[in-house]
């Protein structure tokens, strides 16, 4: 049997995100305490390594390097400061080793000596608006927050958060024309993104983020340069943004959102006793998503609740289920194409 994907779009839930540095150092908050998506609740150097040919510039061998050594593995050394020494039988026959870099010795061997280096700090924010419900020590914390969440498939690894702003329909293409000045610190929700010089004007606008359905492939490198978050809902392409996403953005317009990066995911901050008259609520009933295939970005619902080996249109016969797409058209869909929509 074949196991099918899932994508959690939910209009109202707790949500707990898990929020780590990427190495070891100090967390700064407690549990139960309150943090703003900007807050920082972690803080770590930036760590990187040089490796010296010590014994070479001292013209000693290899294994004879620790006995000429002025620093010991794991103490610290300043940049310019002597590293090693060799002397001769006479005084113009000393030679000196300075380090280039201020650092700590973090090994010696093979006549070489590796300098563990700092390059300033790393800060980790909360990232949403929420309650501190668990730390990782030396890494970070568990941030717990309700409101709606859509989970994305890809991000460009930036974070930020603004105000829901819909800039076009769930099948339309974001284009410089449509991008104002008005435009500036929102998070725009479009369906697609297929010109290059759209990126770059929302740049210049200064807008807090977009999210699309799909991107163009050939504009991936230029949404990873981009200062602001991008996050897509279904991938690289033409797809459109699935209709359980748009409409769930739709009804959050001008609420405040976190753009996470890892995972790709949105949170829209909307308690649930201030939930808006035409917010959407938890709807029943299962739908899937179509990841991949001709109806990528489609929702509909399954006619049966078991798959079965079916003929497809391309004349294969594989693992699918019958979906009853939202425009009422009933397609057969391979389940290694769906995914489950969770709430």
């Amino acid at each position: 049997m074949n196991f099918m994907r899932s994508v959690r779009i939910s209009p109202f839930s707790l949500i707990r995100v898990e929020r780590r540095l990427p190495f070891p150092g100090e967390v700064l908050v407690q549990p139960g305490e309150s943090v703003e998506p900007s807050q920082t609740i972690a803080v770590a150097e930036k760590r990187g390594w040089v490796c010296l040919e010590v014994a070479k510039e001292l013209g000693v061998k290899a294994e004879e390097l620790e006995r000429f050594l002025k620093k010991k593995p794991g103490e610290k050394i300043e940049a310019g400061e002597e590293l090693a020494s060799r002397k001769g039988v006479l005084p113009f026959t000393y030679v000196s080793y300075v380090s280039p870099v201020s650092g700590r010795v973090a090994a010696v061997g093979m006549g070489m000596v590796i300098l563990e280096t700092s390059s300033g700090n790393i800060e980790l924010k909360a990232g949403l608006k929420g309650i501190v419900s668990e730390i990782i020590p030396y890494y970070g914390a568990i941030i717990e927050s309700k409101g709606a969440l859509v989970e994305g498939v890809w991000s460009n690894n930036k974070e930020k958060e603004g105000i829901v702003k819909v800039a076009t329909d769930k099948d339309k293409a974001l284009t410089p024309e449509a991008l104002r000045t008005a435009d500036r610190g929102f998070i725009l929700i479009c369906g697609t993104v297929q010109d290059e010089s759209t990126l770059s004007k929302a740049a210049d606008l200064q807008v807090s983020g977009i999210v699309a359905g799909s991107l163009k492939a050939t504009l991936r490198d230029k949404a990873l340069s981009m200062p602001y978050p991008i996050i897509l809902t279904e991938g690289f392409g033409e797809a459109p943004m699935n209709s359980s996403a748009f409409e769930l953005f739709r009804s959050g317009e001008n609420y405040e959102v976190a753009l996470l990066a890892s995972p790709p995911s949105i949170v829209i901050s909307v308690p649930e006793d201030l939930l808006a008259p035409g917010f959407i609520r938890k709807e029943s009933g299962f739908k899937v998503k179509v990841g991949r295939g001709p109806y990528k970005g489609l929702v509909g619902e399954p006619l049966e609740r078991e798959q079965r080996e079916l003929l497809l249109e391309s004349g294969y016969v594989a693992p699918a289920m019958l979906i009853r797409l939202e425009e009422g058209v009933e397609v057969k869909v391979p389940v290694a194409n769906l995914e489950a929509i969770e709430s």
